[in-house]
């Protein structure tokens, strides 16, 4: 699940969902924004990305902020110092 292998698409692994939310945390947002950011980004792709859910949304950013690339704070989200 954190990297590609031949059964599990590249789209659906926490490193590139990671990816693409760092990439929308251009500025402080909120955790619902973020996700609207990623439904959104999902619409609009019609490379036959396959769609995530909710809670492989939330392991990314487990995953982004146990390795301090996200911060966390009074209901917003923004990229990390590392």
């Amino acid at each position: 699940m954190l990297t590609p292998t031949k059964n599990l698409h590249e789209d659906k692994t926490i490193l590139k969902i990671g990816a693409r939310i760092l990439s929308f945390l251009t500025s402080p947002r909120t955790l619902s924004s973020t996700w609207e950011a990623y439904l959104n980004f999902q619409n609009q792709e019609s490379n036959n990305v396959p769609r995530i859910q909710f809670d492989l949304f939330i392991l990314a950013l487990d995953f982004l902020y146990i390795i301090g690339a996200i911060e966390y704070e009074n209901d917003l989200l923004w990229r990390g110092n590392k």
